[in-house]
């Protein structure tokens, strides 16, 4: 089964142009990746396709990176799919100020689009709430205000709501799979009431530190973050450096 066994391939040319494989943060080395186990990338995706059924449900962290990458198509090679990300993640304002300034300026103008419907008829100003009622109510332009989306990571989830570190060290693609799958069993049938407390509880708790966090931001000089860049630049800026006072001096 796809979820009991963890399918690698190798790379190119036997390796042959491979900066890094990653290990701390992978797990995987070149004796793995070049071992009699690991497969070509085809018979990888043959063995995937050859297990999903039509009616599958995908579910997983950001799946649709994974989904677009192994090139499946939605109503033939599996159903449909669910990001665990999509669930979790909290609605806030884009920018705090502009929304109360935004909620004042509503309440001042008589503007009721956020009294209860059945309140508006009754309230000055109620026939505006009866025209926002034809726009969509889950909309910036029905809010007043801007708003973005705060994503957390599978382990931040893990931590909060499970009591489960996941991803302390190595990241294990099998032990994510099995716990995206023991959170969407556990809050697949929840109410919009209790997904709203759970998204609450995740935005106020302690931000749960990640891989380049914990370890480092370059991995073999390879950068895993967009913070390792300033690292190789400064790198690059001193080995510069270096090279012209090391001429200069012969």
């Amino acid at each position: 089964e796809i979820l009991a066994t963890a399918i690698t391939f190798p790379p190119p040319q036997d390796g042959k142009g491979v900066v890094s494989y990653l290990t701390a943060l992978t797990g995987l080395n070149e004796e793995i990746c070049l071992g009699p186990d690991a497969k070509p990338l085809s018979e990888a995706l043959k063995i995937i396709r050859e297990a999903l059924p039509n009616d599958a449900v995908l579910v997983g962290q950001s799946i649709d990176h994974d989904i677009a990458w192994l090139g499946l198509t939605s109503g033939k090679d599996f159903a449909y799919s669910v990001d665990i990300a999509e669930i979790f993640r909290q609605r806030t304002p884009k920018v705090l100020h502009e929304a109360s300034a935004a909620l004042k300026k509503m309440e001042e103008s008589g503007d009721t689009r956020h009294v209860p419907m059945g309140e508006a008829g009754g309230v000055p100003g109620g026939e505006k709430a009866v025209a926002a009622s034809s726009m969509d109510m889950s909309s910036d332009e029905y809010l007043g205000f801007a708003t973005k989306y705060r994503s957390f990571s599978l382990r931040h989830v893990c931590v909060n709501l499970l009591g489960e570190d996941i991803q302390s060290g190595v990241h294990n693609p099998i032990t994510d799979a099995k716990y995206s799958l023991i959170l969407f069993h556990k809050y697949r049938n929840s109410s919009v009431t209790q997904l709203r407390i759970v998204r609450d509880a995740l935005h106020r708790a302690p931000i749960t530190p990640g891989f380049v966090a914990e370890n480092s931001p370059v991995i073999d000089g390879v950068c895993v973050s967009s913070a390792a860049y300033r690292y190789k630049r400064a790198a690059r800026t001193i080995w510069r450096w270096y090279s012209g006072k090391k001429s200069a001096c012969c």
